[in-house]
């Protein structure tokens, strides 16, 4: 009964699946690196860490920021940006409902929401859209 409760507490890891989709086609993205990093009010805690994604598109990511803290997710691919741009979060937005990120939000290219708009929140996930740019859009930001 002793060891019992001298035992160490194992604490379960908290992890938010990050799922990186074409944004033309909404077929998964494999090797897509999938950064992030913890921040609170307007400071950023490094060390930035980073992800790839598989076979599936998905990057589990085990959440590594404070409580009071949220982290902000990006990806890079070769060839490829992400579409529109995703706000930090808190684990509680993450886990309770989900995250679609807005691929004709704010940021450096803004892509079509057919695919997303079609897409349902899922709790514990989190939706990156990236494309290809354009010419115009390579070219011209």
């Amino acid at each position: 009964m002793l060891i019992i409760l001298f035992a160490p507490v194992v604490l379960v890891a908290q992890n938010v699946n990050v799922l990186v989709l074409d944004a033309l086609s909404g077929k998964p993205q494999s090797g897509v690196e999938v950064h992030y990093f913890c921040q609170s009010g307007t400071h950023n805690f490094l060390p930035e860490d980073s992800d790839i994604t598989n076979s599936e598109g998905r990057a589990i990511v085990s959440y590594p920021c404070k409580e009071d803290q949220k982290i902000e997710f990006w990806v890079n691919a070769l060839k490829r940006e992400e579409c529109g741009e995703l706000d930090a979060v808190t684990f509680t937005e993450i886990s309770s409902v989900g995250i679609i990120s807005p691929p004709d939000g704010e940021g450096q290219m803004q892509c079509p929401t057919k695919i997303s708009r079609k897409l349902k929140p899922v709790s514990g996930q989190i939706i990156i859209f990236t494309k290809t740019p354009s010419w115009w859009q390579s070219h011209f930001r």
